[in-house]
């Protein structure tokens, strides 16, 4: 089925991330990132979670305006199948962004949903060209609109599409 805000751009790959042992937070991890929302301790998204094992993705690029609901929804999937952990969306920025990075931009922002407890959140990463990394979180149901001009790359578990 195809998402209408999206276009899979991972096709001629595989995209790997590794395993993790859950103890990494995006809170911490300014060994990535040179700037760490702090929205991510304010809502208590500095917790260490369960380790996971090693899991391919899959990237897509946003072509239309649209909020965090009907990007992630318009998978027609329960979204506790399109998560990744906090440490799987620092194994993925540390290793895999740069295959993703928009040439001649200043920045690229990458997405990724994100779970605490019971509620969402979307972790929204910025690869600067001058090799900056920036990471801020919003909640799901934050409804401002991310507009397709900017190219978003949306990070989700591979899914198997017919």
């Amino acid at each position: 089925m195809k998402n209408h805000y999206l276009n899979l751009i991972s096709t001629d790959k595989r995209v790997n991330i590794a395993a993790t042992n859950g103890t990494e937070t995006l809170a911490s991890a300014d060994d990535v990132f040179n700037y760490i929302d702090s929205n991510f301790k304010n809502w208590g998204c500095d917790k260490a979670e369960q380790p996971t094992k090693e899991m391919d993705v899959e990237v897509y690029e946003q072509i239309e305006d649209a909020d965090y609901q009907k990007i992630f929804g318009n998978f027609n999937q329960d979204l506790d199948s399109l998560f990744l952990t906090t440490a799987q969306i620092k194994s993925f920025v540390l290793n895999n962004a740069k295959d993703y990075v928009r040439e001649a931009e200043e920045w690229t922002t990458f997405r990724f949903l994100f779970k605490v407890g019971n509620e969402f959140f979307v972790a929204d990463t910025r690869v600067h060209s001058d090799g900056k990394r920036d990471v801020r979180v919003r909640r799901f149901s934050y409804d401002g609109v991310c507009h397709a001009e900017h190219h978003h790359r949306i990070v989700v578990p591979q899914r198997f599409t017919d």
